[in-house]
């Protein structure tokens, strides 16, 4: 994305609503609130009491029935708890660790271990079909997709005022309404209001991100949630730049990277930047990249006196031998 798209982004965020084009008509879509959550919730209710009356089965029945034919099997839906918990365990551990690089390996695990609960829950997601509790889910997001859609910037005027207007449509169309929804909303991805976030262009605003009534002119109850996003993300990115003395410059717009960063305690950053810091010996900390110094505050290891053990590791084919390390240290050879 460029310097633009991050603008229009942070002005579809305050105006509340994104200019949308169906069928060659141009419409706008109104952004999600708290207030919408609960009225979707409520048809949500009433598409699954429609689906029980039906006939539908559940979630749950067909579950049963995957079972008795082997298709899905008790033992893959512990698993997904299983995965679930242990990528808890990895984000819990992360936060104790301080070098980049150590920090990039849990990164790495995290999306890993994601990647396997995601294939999991592909494979029966396919296996369930239509059951009570999609066909409700479904048939909700559908009508409040189309309940979002409004003639005026200003969301006064509904396209569809009643519910028979959203009846009355065909399948197709139905699904360009859906189509236009989705590929708008794409743009507002959490990792994407982030990003925007730490563009230069919006340093400015990061000081009134604690007045949500100068800042929208409205109170945070009636806030939307990419505005929400917005104003908490900006309070996190603010702290971190705030508390944060040598934050390297790489990292500055990588969301992910500069809320690790910011998750370290000063505490640990201190222990470590100490640890690597007392590498008088002409050596650097085993294990230690370039970027950890850089993550430290320090110069870089191919800025200080001496050999690092990993380059110097390198230049031997992999390892080191003991009279290797020794003379690395400065202690003569026997």
């Amino acid at each position: 994305m460029d310097l633009s798209d991050y603008r229009k982004i942070f002005k579809e965020i305050v105006q509340g609503c994104t200019k949308a084009c169906v069928g060659g008509d141009t419409f706008y879509i109104k952004h999600l609130t708290a207030h919408d959550q609960v009225d979707i919730d409520e048809i949500n209710q009433k598409y699954y009491k429609q689906a029980i009356d039906r006939g539908i089965p559940t979630e749950k029945e067909v579950l049963k029935d995957l079972e008795k034919d082997g298709q899905w099997t008790h033992l893959e839906e512990k698993q997904i708890e299983k995965l679930e918990v242990f990528i808890e365990q990895l984000q819990k551990n992360k936060s104790a660790l301080v070098l980049k690089s150590e920090i990039n390996r849990q990164n790495k695990s995290i999306t890993e271990t994601r990647a396997k609960i995601n294939a999991l829950k592909e494979k029966r997601t396919a296996l369930l079909g239509i059951n009570a509790e999609s066909y409700a889910s479904k048939r909700a997001n559908d009508y409040y997709i189309i309940k979002s859609f409004f003639h005026d910037e200003e969301l006064k005027n509904p396209l569809f005022a009643k519910e028979d207007d959203y009846n009355k449509l065909y399948a197709n169309e139905v699904q360009d309404f859906v189509s236009a929804y989705n590929d708008t909303f794409l743009s507002f991805e959490e990792l994407k209001i982030q990003e925007m976030i730490l563009q230069d262009f919006y340093y400015i605003y990061f000081p009134f991100s604690d007045d949500t009534v100068g800042f929208f002119g409205k109170p945070v109850c009636q806030l939307t949630y990419n505005q929400l996003k917005l104003i908490v993300y900006t309070k996190i990115f603010k702290n971190i730049f705030e508390t944060n003395k040598h934050i390297p410059e790489k990292i500055k717009k990588d969301p992910q990277a500069l809320l690790d960063y910011g998750s370290i305690s000063e505490d640990a950053k201190s222990k470590m930047k100490d640890k690597l810091n007392k590498d008088q010996d002409g050596t650097t900390l085993f294990g230690a990249t370039e970027e950890d110094y850089e993550y430290a505050g320090l110069d870089k290891p191919s800025d200080r006196s001496g050999i690092s053990i990993q380059k110097a590791a390198e230049k031997k084919g992999g390892s080191l031998s003991m009279e290797d390390l020794m003379e690395l240290s400065g202690i003569p050879k026997k």
